[in-house]
């Protein structure tokens, strides 16, 4: 374990000085006395001359006092200089790492090239608010078509959040297409397939394994891959998939976003409708064996950089993020992964908005039939079995309050995945309601309520995608 910055050696503390004490100051002597109060009067000014002097300092007080633009300025520079001894500090405590590390210290650089791929609301809002930083290197925002950079071309390349009357706008991007292998505005020796250090993806979580393919083989135990969405078990299908060996695997690092953002008609532009905050923790690595679950302790490589992104994100003050323990983000990111795995199908089912579910007896009995088949997965998962916060009872009373006070929260709106079944594309609900049916299965539970919501489901979908399909476009 490093030493501390308190550790013996690291830091010296000067010895406590001696206590002054009056009665052990010298007098001064009657000669001493006189000479001071002969040159006091000697130096003495007249009353009505001191009065101006004070009267011209107060004058020039008020002329060089600081206008509110100087006053913001230095605010700026007090967050950026906090901002840079945070980072500071941590790259001193990283020098700490014994000699034998195989990765150079260069390779440790916290914000060195940060990719977003995410063309969604949050990926916008969270590319703006990299972009915004100056202390890291300008984002990398990928954009997966030529005829979406033209779009970001005539944008003049900026992106815009919109802060209640504020208008922010930022042009620290940089365009990255990786189906070509390069980038759209960098130099041709930054076009090559190098290695993706830091790797944020904010697109539905159905999506992530395909994205991926292209540039898997630029993703190895040297990356950190941050995957922020309201789904599980994308990690377990991409290990699964492509990075089978724990030896070249990237480090992964769940995330989820608690932030209202809306829509503004432009591509390019988010709204900040409501704060909130970006939790992340770091997958662990482990395997389960006969019911035991091992935590494998990976290499110093696998766990530094990905520490240092995550630092890095967390002082950035505008975007809010914290890093938590594994159960301590697992149970604070489950109220919403549940809303999403039980009410989101049932809006498609019903096809109804969030408001009219309450207000249906018959759609509130089968919300509870599900939770309670939900709840009897949670309860019985490894990872938190031992935890008294997952008792059966305790998750079921939990969920089912934080499930209904969402929904008064929603009021009118509609979900998402109602929204893509009507258009006849694909949902998460594979990573969701899909993941703990799963889970169930190999736990040796039944879950047959919820596996037939996901039937119905899909089976919607594939009529209005049939239905998609079979339209003949017009043409004069």
């Amino acid at each position: 374990m490093r030493p501390g910055p308190f550790a013996a050696g690291r830091l010296k503390i000067p010895p406590a000085a001696k206590p002054f004490k009056p009665s052990e100051m010298e007098e001064p002597s009657a000669t001493v006395v006189e000479t001071e109060k002969a040159d006091i009067e000697e130096h003495k000014e007249p009353t009505s001359q001191t009065t101006d002097h004070d009267e011209n300092i107060k004058e020039a007080e008020v002329r060089v006092a600081p206008t509110d633009q100087e006053v913001q300025e230095q605010d700026v520079v007090a967050e950026s200089n906090r901002i840079l001894s945070r980072i500071a500090m941590w790259d001193q405590q990283e020098q700490a790492v014994p000699e034998f590390t195989p990765v150079p210290a260069d390779d440790l650089a916290p914000s060195e090239h940060i990719h977003v791929m995410g063309l969604d609301p949050v990926g916008r809002y969270i590319t703006h608010i990299l972009a915004s930083c100056d202390h890291i290197p300008p984002v990398r925002y990928v954009m997966h078509t030529p005829g979406v950079h033209n779009v970001f071309k005539q944008n003049d390349r900026k992106l815009t959040l919109y802060r209640g009357d504020q208008m922010v706008t930022t042009n620290r991007i940089i365009a990255v297409n990786f189906n070509q292998g390069g980038d759209y505005t960098s130099p041709k020796q930054y076009a090559l397939p190098s290695l993706i250090s830091n790797l944020i993806i904010t697109t539905p979580a159905a999506d992530v394994v395909r994205i991926l393919e292209p540039i898997k083989h630029r993703l190895d135990h040297r990356s950190t891959i941050v995957l922020i969405n309201d789904g599980l078990g994308v990690v377990e299908d991409l290990i699964k998939t492509y990075y089978p060996s724990s030896i070249t695997r990237p480090t992964f690092i769940l995330g989820q976003f608690t932030g209202k953002l809306g829509y503004t008609g432009e591509q390019f532009s988010v709204e900040e409708v409501e704060l909130g905050r970006l939790r992340m923790s770091i997958y662990p690595q482990q395997i389960q064996q006969s019911g035991v679950r091992i935590v494998r302790h990976p290499p110093i490589e696998h766990t530094l950089k990905p520490t240092r992104l995550l630092r890095t994100l967390t002082v950035i003050p505008d975007l809010r993020a914290a890093g938590f323990p594994m159960d301590d983000f697992f149970k604070k990111a489950l109220p919403t992964i549940v809303f999403r795995s039980i009410v989101d199908p049932l809006t498609v089912v019903l096809d109804s908005t969030y408001d009219k579910l309450p207000k249906n007896a018959y759609a509130r009995l089968v919300m509870d039939q599900l939770l309670s088949e939900l709840c009897g997965v949670i309860s019985r998962l490894p990872e938190v079995r031992d935890s008294p916060d997952f008792s059966r009872l305790t998750v079921t009373q939990r969920l089912r309050k934080e499930i209904y006070h969402k929904l008064v929260r929603q009021q009118t709106s509609s979900s998402r995945m109602r929204s893509n079944v009507a258009r006849g594309w694909a949902t998460d609900i594979d990573y969701q309601t899909g993941y703990f049916v799963e889970r169930g299965r190999q736990l040796g539970l039944r879950v047959e309520n919820l596996n037939s919501l996901i039937a119905e489901v899909k089976a919607k979908q594939k009529i209005q995608m049939d239905r998609q399909n079979m339209q003949i476009p017009f043409q004069l």
